[in-house]
This record gives C-alpha cells, sequence and structure tokens, in this order.
C-alpha cells in the first residue's frame, strides 16, 4: 500500500508539474491563435515570405550565438553541490552577455556575405529585417538560463510566471505594431525583439550578485570543450528546419514561400504541447541517465511520445476548420502544409528524446557524427523532393530530416555505449 500510495502521489506530482508547463505555453498561444485571423488580414504574403524566411536561419545562427553553452549547465546541474552550481551559473551566465554579444556581430555578417555573394537575386530586403530577425538571439540566452533554473529545479510556478508573462506581452505587442499600427513584417519582427530586450534587462537587474563571482576562465573552457560538439550539430539542424524555406525562396515564388510560412507557423503552435512535455520530463530523463536507470528514463520517453502523437493526430484532424480560423479565410491553401508539417512533431521529439539521453552520457562527438550523416540526407532528399513537388516536397522532407538524426542517433549510441562498456 505504501509504495502504491508513493507511485500515486508521484504522478499526481508529475501531473501538476506538466499541466504548469503546459499552461505556462497555452495561455500565451491561445491569446496568439485569437488574435491571428486580425493579424492574418494585415500581412501579405510578401510579410509572411519576410518573416518566415528570416527567421529560418535562427535555426541555423541560435546554436552558434548562444553556443549551447545552457547545455554544459543541465549537463553539471545534478553532479555538482550548491555553491559548485552557483559558480557554474555566473559563469555560463556571463558567457551568455559577451560571448553571445561577439557571435551574433559574426552571424550578422555571415548572413549579408551570403545574401549579397551567392543569393542576389533575392527578391526580399535585407534590413532591417535580418537585424531584427537575428539580434533576438544573443538577448534571450541569460532568460532562457533562468527558465532552465527553474526546470531543473522542478520550480513550475516561477517558469509558468515568467514565461506567461513574456508570451502576454509578445502577443500585446503583436497585435500593436501589426493590426494597429499596420507595420506588417516590420511590426512582426519588432514586437519579437522588443520583448526580448526588455526581459534582457530584468533578468540582468535581478541577477547583479553575480558579477561578485569570480569568472571561472577553466570552466569556461571546459564548456566551449563540451559545447562545441553540440553547436555544430545543432547548426545542421537548419537542414531539417529552415533549409525549406531558403531553397522555395531561391525558386522566386515568394507568394508560394509566404503561404507554406504560414502553414509553417500554425503547425508550430505544437511546439507549446511539444515543449511542455519536454519540460515536465527533462530533468527526469538527465537524471536517470546518471544513475544509468535506464529501463526508468525509456518509459518516460514512451510517454513523451504517446502524447505528443494524440495531440498531433487531434491537430491534423481540425486543421482546416483551425488554418480557415486563424487566418481570416485568407490562407485556406497552407492547410495541406500544416497537416505534414505537424507530423515533425512527432519525428522531432523521437530525435530530440534521444539527443537529451546522448548529452547527459557526454557522448556529444556522437551528436556531431550523427548530424553530419543525417543533414547530408536531408539536404539529398530535399534536392529531390522540392523540384519534383514543390512545397509539398519541402514539408515531407522536414518531417523524414528529423527520422534520419533519430535512426542514426540511436545506432550510434547503442555502439558507443557497448564499446564502453567492454572497455
Amino acid at each position: 500500500m505504501i509504495a502504491v500510495g508513493t507511485y500515486i502521489s508521484k504522478f499526481q506530482k508529475k501531473g501538476k508539474h506538466l499541466s504548469t508547463y503546459l499552461m505556462a505555453s497555452m495561455i500565451p498561444m491561445i491569446l496568439s491563435m485569437v488574435c491571428n485571423p486580425f493579424v492574418a488580414k494585415n500581412m501579405s504574403p510578401t510579410d509572411y515570405a519576410i518573416t518566415g524566411y528570416y527567421l529560418s536561419f535562427n535555426s541555423l545562427l541560435f546554436p552558434f550565438v548562444s553556443f549551447y553553452l545552457i547545455n554544459y549547465y543541465t549537463k553539471r546541474y545534478f553532479e555538482f553541490d550548491d555553491e559548485r552550481r552557483k559558480s557554474v551559473r555566473s559563469t555560463i551566465f556571463k558567457m551568455l552577455i559577451f560571448f553571445s554579444l561577439f557571435m551574433f556581430f559574426v552571424a550578422l555578417a555571415g548572413v549579408y556575405i551570403y545574401t549579397v555573394f551567392f543569393n542576389k537575386d533575392s527578391q526580399l530586403p535585407f534590413m532591417p529585417y535580418a537585424l531584427m530577425a537575428i539580434l533576438p538571439l544573443p538577448l534571450s540566452g541569460i532568460f532562457s538560463l533562468t527558465l532552465v533554473d527553474f526546470r531543473m529545479s522542478r520550480d513550475s510556478k516561477q517558469f509558468f510566471n515568467y514565461s506567461v508573462t513574456k508570451g502576454l506581452l509578445s502577443t500585446a505587442l503583436l497585435v500593436l505594431f501589426v493590426v494597429a499600427f499596420k507595420w506588417g513584417a516590420f511590426g512582426s519582427l519588432g514586437s519579437s525583439l522588443l520583448v526580448t530586450v526588455l526581459f534582457f534587462i530584468i533578468i540582468f537587474c535581478q541577477n547583479k550578485d553575480l558579477w561578485k563571482i569570480p569568472f571561472d576562465m577553466d570552466m569556461a573552457k571546459e564548456s566551449i570543450v563540451f559545447c562545441w560538439p553540440l553547436v555544430v550539430a545543432a547548426m545542421l539542424n537548419f537542414f531539417s528546419n529552415g533549409y525549406d524555406k531558403v531553397i522555395l525562396e531561391r525558386t522566386g515564388d515568394v507568394a508560394m514561400l509566404g503561404i507554406y510560412s504560414v502553414g509553417f507557423s500554425i503547425a508550430n503552435h505544437l511546439n507549446v504541447f511539444s515543449s511542455s512535455i519536454n519540460d515536465t520530463f527533462q530533468p527526469d530523463i538527465y537524471e536517470n541517465i546518471v544513475k544509468r536507470n535506464f529501463p526508468r528514463c525509456a518509459k518516460f520517453v514512451a510517454i513523451k511520445l504517446a502524447l505528443m502523437a494524440s495531440v498531433v493526430g487531434l491537430f491534423v484532424l481540425c486543421a482546416p476548420f483551425l488554418v480557415k480560423i486563424l487566418t481570416y479565410g485568407r490562407y485556406v491553401a497552407s492547410t495541406p502544409f500544416c497537416q505534414i508539417l505537424s507530423l515533425a512533431s512527432i519525428s522531432s521529439m523521437m530525435y530530440y528524446s534521444m539527443s537529451q539521453v546522448t548529452i547527459a552520457l557526454g557522448y556529444t562527438s556522437i551528436t556531431l557524427s550523427n548530424k553530419i550523416i543525417g543533414s547530408v540526407l536531408s539536404i539529398l532528399s530535399f534536392s529531390i523532393l522540392i523540384p519534383a513537388y514543390g512545397a509539398y516536397g519541402a514539408a515531407w522532407g522536414a518531417v523524414l530530416s528529423y527520422f534520419y538524426f533519430f535512426v542514426g542517433n540511436v545506432a550510434m549510441v547503442v555502439v558507443k555505449y557497448k564499446m564502453t562498456r567492454k572497455t
């Protein structure tokens, strides 16, 4: 009876965390969906093409700018005591400001070089849109670190407060800039940038005590060595979540790119559920990997996938109605793209769940090797599917790319772990 009571208590606590994380994302999402018809009414296909195109580079640039330093922090979270953990946090906090800012300028220069020298025929203006799309990346690092602290300490209430406040403010500014001021793509990107700046200032002021802790150069070097394979691997994720839009833009059909971007943005709402599910089970996966309790870890992964598959199934059935309502009836042509892209939420959760296991085991080199192989397969898929099937090929290519990453990751981790056990 005691064991059963303990199990029920743990299940209830887990359900409470899941519901809190889910509500933290659901509330801003619902408000965004309510406002979306009015936003769609004031956004042209070209506006959607601009935002979709430049934001697609974020999947390539975010790992580079942030250098995935937060992954080092999560890796060490359960390995250090409170004092040592605070020292790690202080060092990573400072790196997320200064190191990430330097990497931002390098990233912006890279996009400019690509646009000017390799994509001269682009119909989309570079400035100010590229700057507005990329600048939030270095400014959001310390906010993400704060949320990670709440997740790892299982403080879902504080996570809820910060996430909802930021989401509500983002939605309010989006409506103000796009619907009221009618600034189109400028307003859409500007609302996100302004909110990011505000929260950067807030988090910076709240953590003044971290500046009293000396910067640990040895730890900084260790974090860079640990993270660089993850950075390169994550940048390669661009070929599953961004490359599709770049290739479509080069076909010259801006209107189709805009319609495809609408479908992508609506399907992207499913990230609310995937993020909430991941946030709930992330500490358990890391903790059980550290303890080498693999069967229990596998159970958590299976639960995650079952929950996500149920959500996606319901979404696919309701997509025609949702797209019509959310786009004010202007972009119903994006419905099939939305349905296909929603399936990527399942294949991506399969991969990212396995990726968490890989990182927790410390096999960061596997993550890189797997991404290189998977990216080559993704490029080949897009090269075949997009010329043959256009935007439909792009959507299916996005779904398949995560599947390539998942299968490769599983195979490499199994081989590596068996080799390690033998030695």
